[in-house]
């Protein structure tokens, strides 16, 4: 079983939903999927989903998953590295209306050149991505490793709040709550 994570965003993930369903639709990556579908408006109709799932229900479905695929959070991969995946990261992308910026892009381009994540930056990448995963895990000092550059995100993000001048860089939420 393929395990997506969509998380807990309020702007939908239709994109990637579509994608995953067209996967299930089509047998590509002869396996099945169960969603997290979170917020999204499409509804898949080839693959199982549940809007929303308890944290330790998320945990349990990244271990049973042969592989984890998740938007670019950074909890949500974070507790993929944690239960020992490869994860593939999907970044939401403002434009699509997924984020309101581009901060999951960089994020998950860090996690990848650091050898812990396989990021998909056109759906149409996505079969090659997840058959690349299968063969992978994540590495024993994985978790420290991911929680430096969740440092990295946050320096990110407070730079980018004192070029907007809002609030996030003084005491907001942490890069792990976006």
């Amino acid at each position: 079983m393929i395990f997506v994570i969509m998380g807990m965003e309020v702007h939908p993930f239709d994109r990637l939903a579509r994608a995953v369903d067209e996967l299930a639709r089509t047998g590509t990556v002869q396996d099945d999927f169960l969603v997290q579908l979170g917020a999204c408006k499409y509804e898949p109709h080839h693959a199982r989903f549940e809007r929303f799932l308890s944290f330790g229900d998320v945990c349990e479905q990244i271990r049973r998953a042969s592989v984890a695929v998740t938007h670019a959070g950074a909890g949500s991969t974070l507790v993929c590295i944690e239960q020992g995946k490869h994860p593939v990261m999907v970044p939401r992308r403002s434009w699509h209306g997924e984020h309101v910026d581009e901060h999951q892009l960089p994020f998950a381009e860090k996690l990848e050149a650091a050898g812990l994540a396989t990021v998909v930056r056109e759906m149409e990448e996505l079969p090659a991505a997840i058959a690349a995963a299968r063969s992978r895990s994540a590495p024993a000092d994985a978790l420290g490793r991911a929680r430096e550059l969740t440092g990295w995100l946050e320096t990110y993000w407070r730079g980018l709040a004192r070029r907007r001048g809002d609030g996030w860089g003084r005491g907001g939420a942490g890069a792990a709550d976006r």
